[in-house]
């Protein structure tokens, strides 16, 4: 249970801005829209089209033929192991989860769960989870690598033991290729009045920018307790 006095709230921060859980109709964040596709016996068949929030097509994938249809293209760099070392680097194929990446993001978002013993001592600050995505699809070498509390590192750990782990792999020098990603996981408590002037600060387009200018291979949430006076 949580704390009397607090609401626990959850956000992602990428390129289209922080996202509350609640109160949206439709949820640009949802498998409905970001995951279009058809089932047989639970299982995906033929060509599934994968959005962004704004509705661009970010991937299309045959689950028939085991085929990319289409791809969009990121010209990013990503940390890519280079003999002993994890260089950034253009690729010819970016790496990418098989399926939404906004909503596998929102999953998380929506999962992660502000520990109990941390809300009741005020603790604040950022867990970080290093990862890499292996050229066989699969994701190995989990580490937090900046850690906040033994309550808060398991909790997004327990988060991400439930996520599919299926990844289109990157492609460098012609070979499929190992790439190093991390996430970010914010735990914040704030007012309802910080909490206000957070969201008018995020709608900026200096948030967005600096959103943008964010490394690829960097993923960020928020999960965010509201402190209420009762």
């Amino acid at each position: 249970m949580r704390p009397a006095g607090f609401v626990v709230l959850g956000f992602l921060l990428c390129s289209v801005g922080a996202h509350a859980q609640k109160n949206r109709k439709p949820d640009p964040f949802s498998a409905e829209q970001l995951e279009k596709g058809n089932q047989l016996d639970g299982k995906r068949v033929g060509k599934w089209n994968f959005y962004t929030p704004s509705g661009e097509l970010e991937l299309t994938f045959d689950y028939d033929s085991s085929r990319i249809s289409f791809l969009r293209p990121d010209t990013s760099h990503y940390l890519v192991r280079v003999g002993e070392e994890w260089q950034p680097r253009r690729l010819h194929r970016a790496p990418r989860i098989l399926g939404s990446s906004e909503f596998r993001l929102a999953t998380i978002t929506r999962s992660i769960r502000y520990p109990v013993t941390a809300l009741q001592v005020g603790k604040q600050g950022t867990v970080l989870v290093g990862y890499t995505v292996g050229p066989d699809g699969h994701t190995t070498d989990y580490a937090i690598e900046g850690s906040l509390s033994k309550a808060c590192d398991q909790e997004v750990a327990r988060v991400l033991q439930l996520l599919p782990d299926t990844w289109i792999p990157a492609v460098y020098q012609g070979h499929p290729a190992a790439t190093r990603h991390f996430l970010k996981v914010n735990f914040r408590i704030m007012s309802e009045a910080e909490h206000q002037r957070m969201i008018q600060a995020r709608s900026g387009p200096a948030a967005k920018a600096q959103a943008n200018d964010r490394p690829r291979y960097v993923q960020e949430v928020e999960v965010v307790a509201i402190g209420r006076t009762l």
